[in-house]
């Protein structure tokens, strides 16, 4: 009697588990398909990757010879270093609150519109660059340029991790390595194009070569163009609720298999005389089986009755559609499950219900009008503003970026200080981003080998910045321990700069991408309005460009600790509980599996 009742209840529990499996195929097709889901990963994806190349090259890539082409014109006013730092923080402030509205004016116009006034505010200004007369028109120049780079990044940055979701790293390597040679280009022209145009010359050569970003823009198609389509989305979940279900058919079948050898010896030499009661007790479970059995015929034929007198053909026609994606196995257990798709059918009714009363009321909302809360969750997005991780993500990164650009805007100056002249710095230049485009090709290696979360290598690049920066410190004595140095930062900052757009939304969906980096932008600018200056009021104070750079190696290394903390108390507890969670899911059906699932770790 014992084996009997243990047989039954293993057969209740195994009824259960395939009606569990035969709601959770059906829920994963009904679910509401993501942006994630739809993105082409290819296609017309790889034009939006050229886009962003485009624009990149040219607004981005002339920043590190900015010091060449205007160092002398700089010279002249005596302000070198709070010149450099104004024209930094005025450019920030523009482009983090530029950054900030785009998410507000993506959601009011398309995208190619909002991306061509900004590479237009860009351009042309670039253009006026090569008249300036002053220190104060300059100013004003860059902040028209912080608006249209604003506006420029979040696109790009935005619409290209909407194409891309799979392959999003490696494209991104690649597409960062490409504009790596723009680095490596315009030192070199600009050099040639000093001595033949003189700086105004060279400076109306190089705003004109930006007026390709407005083309760039052109390419910026909305994803939803080029978005899968739904129903091969569906067929693919199928595909996998009916594969991930075989596999784990065929684990419990040789779970079985083992607990049937593991019977004990007393059972198997059990008498006959048991052995005869025992198959008099199995007399009533084989008519129970046939019972169980017309039953489920039964059930059957109640769900075809009401269904083929139904009047509503679409009805039957979506429950059809529903039946043929379960696979044979599936439909083998389907009879079991007649009181599971009612309540599923209730529940959905239930949600379609939900969703209506929620439109009415926003509806009622948008005629009300916007107050200042609506006003402000049109521009930000209050859940990351609320979320530290994130926030201690933008502060490390807004730090680090802010000593970097400092130190590549100063970089020519510090030479030609320390008495090389203008080739000199020129080639420092060059050594740097021939350095940073090898390492971008071997950063483009290694994630295609290796899969690490773009945070990890940004805080391996911070850290390593550090040492690279401290290096500079103590060989930029000699020219050949200066362009070593120099290289050594160069490769470094590649592992800083191609992560980058990773890191801010790498837990965060779609939906939010261009809110997430306008706050980014914004924390940006509050570091760079208010570091910035200190770094340029630092070297104009103590007229020491060395004293500068232990205060730039410190804005580098602030947020190693902080990133770390977070690392350990947040990303780990994080990992460990979703292993937990999957050897529990695999190991599920087995208590003495279970027993273990919640004793790991």
């Amino acid at each position: 009697m014992t084996t009997l009742t243990t047989n039954n209840v293993g057969e209740r529990e195994k009824k259960d588990r395939n009606l569990t499996e035969i709601d959770q195929v059906i829920c994963e097709v009904d679910d509401d398909i993501t942006l994630e889901d739809l993105a082409p990963d290819g296609g017309w994806g790889w034009m939006v990757a050229l886009a962003m190349i485009i624009v990149l090259v040219t607004t981005l890539g002339p920043a590190s010879s900015f010091a060449i082409i205007f160092g002398d014109f700089l010279v002249t006013t005596g302000q070198t270093g709070t010149a450099m730092t104004l024209f930094n923080s005025v450019f920030m402030i523009t482009f983090s609150i530029s950054s900030l509205l785009t998410n507000a004016l993506l959601k009011k116009y398309s995208m190619r519109p909002v991306g061509i006034a900004g590479a237009m505010f860009f351009s042309i200004p670039n253009v006026a660059l090569a008249f300036v007369n002053n220190v104060y028109e300059m100013a004003f120049i860059f902040f028209l340029q912080g608006i249209g780079i604003g506006l420029l990044i979040t696109i790009c940055n935005t619409n290209f991790n909407a194409y891309f979701v799979k392959k999003r790293t490696r494209v991104m390597s690649l597409a960062q390595t490409i504009t790596g040679m723009g680095g490596i280009a315009y030192p070199i022209c600009i050099e040639k194009m000093m001595s033949m145009y003189g700086f105004r010359g060279t400076a109306a050569l190089t705003g004109a070569f930006s007026l390709n970003c407005i083309a760039g823009m052109t390419m910026m198609h909305p994803v939803e163009w080029h978005a899968r389509d739904p129903a091969e989305v569906r067929a693919e979940r199928i595909r996998e609720a009916d594969e991930r279900k075989s596999k784990e058919l065929a684990i419990s079948k040789r779970r079985s298999t083992i607990h049937v050898y593991q019977e004990s010896a007393s059972t198997r030499r059990c008498s006959l005389r048991s052995l005869k009661d025992e198959s008099s007790n199995e007399v009533p479970l084989l008519i129970d089986s046939y019972k169980t059995h017309a039953k489920k015929v039964a059930s059957i034929s109640e769900l075809e009755g009401p269904r083929l007198r139904s009047s509503s053909l679409s009805a039957r026609e979506a429950l059809t559609r529903k039946f043929s994606a379960l696979s044979a196995s599936s439909l083998t257990n389907l009879a079991s499950g007649v009181g599971a798709f009612t309540d599923i059918r209730h529940n959905r009714l239930d949600k379609i219900t939900k969703v209506a009363d929620q439109k009415k009321g926003d509806q009622h909302e948008e005629v009300q009008g916007l107050t200042m809360s609506n006003m402000l969750s049109e521009l930000l997005e209050m859940s990351l503003i609320k979320d530290r991780s994130f926030l201690n993500l933008c502060f490390g990164i807004s730090f680090v970026f802010t000593s970097d650009f400092t130190f590549s805007s100063l970089l020519p100056l510090m030479l030609t200080n320390y008495g090389y002249d203008t080739s000199d710095a020129a080639l420092a230049v060059m050594v740097g981003a021939t350095a940073e485009l090898i390492s971008r090709i071997l950063l483009a290696i290694f994630t295609v080998f290796v899969n690490v979360k773009a945070r990890y290598l940004f805080f391996f690049a911070m850290i390593a910045m550090s040492f690279a920066k401290a290096g500079f410190l103590i060989f930029e004595n000699t020219l050949m321990g200066a362009l070593v140095m120099n290289a050594a930062i160069g490769m470094v900052r590649s592992w800083l700069l191609v992560p980058q757009p990773l890191v801010i939304i790498e837990d965060i969906s779609i939906d939010k991408f261009a809110s997430a980096y306008g706050i980014f932008a914004v924390v940006n600018g509050i570091v760079s309005i208010f570091v910035g200056p200190f770094i340029g009021f630092v070297k104009d104070w103590t007229d020491s460009y060395r004293v500068c750079q232990y205060a730039m190696l410190g804005m580098n290394s602030i947020f190693v600790i902080p990133w770390a903390l977070q690392f350990i108390f947040v990303d780990l507890l994080k990992w460990r509980k979703e292993r937990r969670n999957k050897i529990c899911t695999e190991t599920e059906g087995s208590e003495h599996d279970n027993d273990k699932c919640v004793n790991v770790l």
